[in-house]
């Protein structure tokens, strides 16, 4: 766990400087560059090896920022896991290889190629994305791989296809048994259907006490799940098209885990092809993890400070008050921010926590501050998320700090802006006006 006391008074005065010199003045979700680059010169340290990187752009959802993950990277793959936020890539980032993160509905697949098709006409604009070779949907049954296989034939096109697998983690996907081998068979040679992969995801790895196994027993019979998967995937279609495919694995907490091979020191990964990540980037709390030490946090909720509360008391009970006061049950210094209730923790002042007195307010929160704080009206309060998709997405723009400066201010995903209300209009009005309705 990342102690707030490695994070000095200093750092945080010098980020509280740069947004008052940036006129900063409500709630700003900061993005540290140094702090984001050293994260990414340590995830590349890894993907170097040999692996390929595939972003996941629900965990950074701005453009600007992907852009810029992209350029550092060299990488244009992306993994995607919200329909609005699809569209949104595909039009903005046209030549991203985007693979699905989670199972879509065939319902959702239809309104994705509607939608596509319609790229061009005055009311969006156009792209040269080419689903055919530049999406993967990922799919965990048979049962919706057959309803993919009716959604191409309707659509007179060929749909790639990832296969979701279970290596351990237990959310759902295939395992390698009869079902697994069948949709392997549906696959081969399929004049709609086309299988591009496999993803197996382990986020349970970097968790599980030692008591059950631990990170190393737990990765091993992770990578030997995945293995048989692949060894079955070879004996239906072969050895040579087997090679082509893309064997996605890994996660913020588990990246680290990853190798290939190096001379005598044979790896139990060599067969995974690309990694995805992206949350060690900015490492929200939730990532507060063993294999995440050399991470440092690159992302911060910086709020104002509206009021000093000296001696807060409880409504209609000010003696009550001060005999818990005295107790120590309550606070002799608090403050109330500009905002709250956020997926984060406080981490400056130090040993600052939300105060018990009033409750969760997304309003103006109250904040027990320590007896000996420096903090005046006007100042920032600071939080680390605990997650980065959903945090980032409750602010207009990303303060991007750097060298004691605000740079640049980045735009996050905006599913209720103009450009999506009309891709969301589309497919509510127009669902059935350029495809066939699935059977």
């Amino acid at each position: 766990m990342i102690k707030t006391t490695t994070l000095s008074a200093e750092y945080f005065h010098r980020i509280s400087q740069a947004l008052k010199d940036a006129g900063a003045f409500r709630p700003t979700l900061v993005i540290d560059k140094a702090h984001f680059d050293e994260n990414l010169k340590h995830l590349m340290d890894v993907i170097q090896q040999g692996f390929d990187y595939r972003i996941v752009a629900k965990s950074l959802p701005s453009i600007p920022l992907l852009e810029y993950i992209m350029k550092r990277s060299g990488s244009n793959r992306l993994m995607s896991f919200h329909l609005p936020f699809l569209f949104h890539v595909v039009k903005h980032l046209p030549y991203a290889d985007i693979l699905l993160g989670k199972p879509m509905p065939v319902t959702a697949a239809q309104q994705f190629y509607n939608w596509h098709s319609t790229l061009g006409s005055s009311s969006l604009s156009s792209s040269s994305f080419k689903p055919a070779e530049q999406l993967h949907w990922l799919v965990d049954s048979l049962e919706r791989l057959q309803q993919y296989q009716d959604l191409a034939k309707n659509l007179g096109c060929v749909i790639n296809v990832n296969l979701e697998i279970n290596v351990g983690l237990n959310r759902g996907g295939l395992i390698n048994d009869d079902e697994f081998r069948q949709s392997i068979i549906l696959l081969n040679n399929n004049s709609h259907l086309k299988l591009t992969g496999l993803m197996g995801y382990e986020a349970h790895v970097s968790k599980l006490p030692k008591l059950i196994g631990g990170r190393k027993k737990s990765f091993t019979a992770a990578m030997n799940i995945y293995q048989q998967c692949i060894n079955t995937i070879t004996e239906v279609i072969g050895s040579e098209a087997t090679a082509k495919l893309i064997f996605n694995a890994g996660g913020s907490s588990t990246y680290p885990l990853y190798a290939k091979t190096k001379g005598d020191n044979k790896s139990q990964s060599d067969f995974i092809t690309e990694i995805a990540t992206a949350s060690a980037l900015v490492k929200p709390t939730d990532f507060d993890v063993a294999t995440l030490e050399h991470h440092k946090p690159a992302c911060f909720i910086a709020t104002p400070v509206l009021k000093l509360v000296t001696n807060p008391e409880i409504p209609m009970l000010t003696g009550l008050s001060s005999v818990l006061r005295t107790m120590g049950l309550l606070p002799k210094q608090a403050c109330f921010i500009y905002g709250g209730n956020w997926l984060a923790s406080p981490c400056f002042p130090a040993d600052s926590q939300r105060s018990s007195i009033f409750g969760n307010s997304s309003n103006q929160e109250m904040y027990e501050l320590n007896d000996n704080h420096t903090i005046k009206v006007d100042d920032y309060f600071y939080f680390r998320p605990s997650q980065s998709e959903a945090v980032l997405l409750q602010f207009g723009k990303i303060a991007v700090y750097d060298n004691g400066k605000i740079i640049d201010w980045w735009s996050i995903f905006h599913p209720e802006t103009t450009t999506v209300d009309e891709e969301d209009n589309y497919i509510n009005t127009n669902k059935n006006k350029n495809t066939k309705e699935i059977e």
